[in-house]
């Protein structure tokens, strides 16, 4: 009997561990962290930058980022398409200078990467979940 439960348990616990995709983790929510930006018109700079992701449907989602430099401060909104179970792309717009570009997401977990990039220059954050 023990062993027949013992059994039982094991199975329990491998079913539990197995990954399910309808529970994979969601770039929805609140995240922060620091990387450069590299303007190009001047020097590499470090960046600090709180990131808020709003679902609008299943695989869109729209962003939010405030992002500040020693030398300025840069408020942008944008919309990001999940384009596999770890990957979003989408595209980004700064008002205050009139500036568009693309930006590409890594999901890691409660970690994620997001290189971002325009005529005006580019960059790359890695952020945690706040």
């Amino acid at each position: 009997m023990k062993a027949i439960v013992s059994a039982i348990v094991t199975a329990v616990v491998i079913q539990l561990s197995v990954p399910n995709p309808s529970h994979a983790a969601s770039i929805e929510g609140r995240w922060s962290g620091t990387g450069f930006v590299k303007p190009v018109d001047g020097p590499r700079e470090k960046v600090r930058c709180r990131i808020t992701y709003s679902k609008v449907s299943k695989k869109l989602f729209a962003v939010r980022a405030s992002c500040a430099t020693t030398s300025t401060k840069i408020s942008q909104t944008g919309e990001v398409l999940k384009v596999s179970p770890s990957r979003y792309a989408g595209d980004f717009y700064n008002k205050d200078y009139d500036v568009s570009g693309r930006v590409r997401v890594k999901l890691s977990g409660s970690r994620q990467t997001v290189s971002f990039s325009s005529v005006r220059g580019y960059g790359r954050v890695t952020l945690r979940r706040r």
